[in-house]
């Protein structure tokens, strides 16, 4: 799954250790989830966690997180909702082709879709993100127990 993590979602992920936020965050460490960010928003995402977070275990974490975005360069400007930086995430999601923008951000949240990319809360993309997973894993198990002496 192609996704794009607005900065909210991973200070979030700091406050509880049992988040959706950090679900999401420690899967996209894991390899599970594609994340993709401009280069811009992940210096911002530096910044905000730098100040806003006063612990060395989840900066670790977040390093890690930071170390697997793919990179988009933002080439079209997109001016929907009435702050820049959203803009900026919307860009970023756009470029990367993502199925996802994952936000707590309620002007970002009231679009729904913006060309084909849901735009979903935490606890939503969560919940798809594990229906999927059921989904793949029912597929392979029914596969596997296919009578294949036919």
């Amino acid at each position: 799954m192609k996704t794009v993590i607005d900065t909210n979602v991973l200070i979030n992920g700091f406050k509880d250790e049992y988040s959706y936020e950090k679900r999401i965050i420690d899967a996209v460490i894991g390899g599970e989830i594609k994340a993709f960010a401009n280069r811009q928003t992940l210096r911002e995402n530096k910044l905000i966690s730098s100040q806003l977070i006063d612990n060395d275990d989840y900066h670790g974490e977040l390093e890690k997180l930071f170390s697997k975005i793919n990179w988009v360069v933002n080439k079209r400007q997109i001016n929907v909702v009435r702050d820049p930086e959203d803009n900026k995430i919307l860009e970023s999601a756009v470029e990367a082709n993502a199925e996802y923008l994952i936000t707590s951000d309620n002007d970002l949240l009231m679009l729904e879709k913006f060309q084909g990319i849901q735009i979903v809360t935490p606890q939503q993309f969560w919940n798809v993100y594990q229906d999927h997973d059921n989904d793949l894993w029912k597929q392979w198990t029914n596969f596997i127990t296919k009578d294949r002496t036919k």
